[in-house]
């Protein structure tokens, strides 16, 4: 097995720092939590409620694969590389349907933007851990 290099490390850190982050969110949105929905708007918390159960499982199935996927690097496990493929293929799925059933208004630019983000830094980490499979860094 090949030893990390601490761009490894580093990356593997900030990983789980933003997919913790992402594993934070999802818990306090869906558990309704007042203090941390304070600054959204009614009528996205009201469309978000609303998300059908698919939806929701689809959100949830990117967001804890993808911390899971962060601890399994970190732990140097090959099965972190396909489970960093689950969250950008979510978001992708979830955004379609967010945009065809009219949620576009709600995300607005600055949400819209995010979920840019948040798409492009999962891409990222899966191509990421793939590298470091295919190097022999992840057994």
């Amino acid at each position: 097995m090949k030893k990390p290099s601490w761009a490894f490390w580093t990356v593997g850190i900030l990983a789980l720092l933003w997919n913790g982050f992402g594993g934070y969110d999802y818990y306090m949105t869906q558990s309704n939590n007042e203090a941390y929905l304070a600054d959204y708007d009614q009528e996205m918390i009201a469309w978000m409620q609303a998300f059908p159960g698919w939806r929701t499982a689809l959100w949830a199935l990117g967001v804890w694969s993808a911390v899971l996927a962060s601890v399994l690097m970190l732990l140097r496990k090959a099965w972190a590389a396909p489970l960093f493929v689950v969250g950008p293929v979510a978001i992708v799925i979830g955004l379609i349907q967010d945009v065809s059933a009219g949620g576009l208004g709600y995300y607005g630019a600055t949400g819209l933007a995010m979920s840019g983000v948040i798409c492009l830094v999962a891409v990222f980490l899966a191509w990421y851990a793939h590298r470091q499979k295919r190097l022999g860094v992840l057994k």
